[in-house]
């Protein structure tokens, strides 16, 4: 009886360690861009959030030259994890690096999945899954749902110019006008000027005049002191 007991429990530890839990379905991802190089940097949006026992995430793609177990391509973490709606997920890598790691050609369809888990016991709580395809080993398409929109073009630099330059009108307004260039005249010469504006001979004259009346007032007022002393020695 003891021996039949030990075969059944064996038997019921083989069944749970060989059969592996099925994870539960979640929801799909939309891939960004939709469709691109294998250089492009890659973003997952998911369609829902994780389930509330989930408290971090990580990502897998399996697909020719993969491990079997897939591919990490996000590591466990809880960056912009959310319970309540989608979230952003941002692959690791490029898909170029990560077939140089596993050093393979990418070839055919790829299926990449977001695992919810408890980070404790790495236990999943469901996945949200997607699905893409290379037509050459350069080039992927996002299939079904998952094709998300291409990214936008960056703009290009645009050619330094020099301060002021390519500056224009504010639309609807008229240009303003610069005033004309003048060129200043030069100024006339000490010489010109006592050429051209001769002194009146009547300001002379007067000049003249009031110094001859100085000195002579000068002279009566001496004159007057030598008489006055001349007085007291007397």
């Amino acid at each position: 009886m003891r021996r039949r007991f030990e075969i059944l429990l064996a038997v019921a530890a083989f069944g749970l360690v060989a059969t592996p839990a099925e994870a539960a379905p979640l929801g799909g991802l939309v891939i960004t861009p939709g469709e691109g190089q294998d250089a492009a940097t890659i973003r997952m949006h998911t369609s829902g959030g994780c389930p509330a026992d989930a408290d971090a995430y990580f990502a897998t793609l399996r697909g020719k030259g993969m491990p079997a177990d897939g591919q990490i391509v996000v590591a466990n973490t809880d960056v912009g994890l959310s319970h309540t709606s989608g979230f952003d997920v941002f692959l690791a890598q490029t898909l170029r690096d990560f077939a140089a790691d596993n050093k393979t050609t990418l070839s055919g369809q790829y299926d990449i999945a977001v695992h919810c888990i408890d980070s404790f016991s790495q236990q999943s709580k469901g996945e949200f899954t997607a699905a893409l395809r290379f037509d050459t080993p350069v080039k992927y398409a996002a299939l079904g749902a998952a094709k998300g929109p291409s990214r936008v073009p960056e703009t290009t630099a645009a050619t330094p110019q020099a301060p002021g330059a390519g500056a224009g009108p504010v639309p609807g307004t008229a240009a303003p006008e610069l005033p004309a260039a003048t060129t200043p005249a030069p100024e006339p010469s000490r010489t010109d000027v006592a050429a051209g504006n001769p002194a009146p001979a009547g300001s002379l004259a007067a000049v003249f005049g009031l110094v001859a009346a100085v000195g002579l007032v000068a002279a009566v007022v001496a004159l007057a002191a030598w008489v006055v002393r001349r007085r007291r020695v007397q």
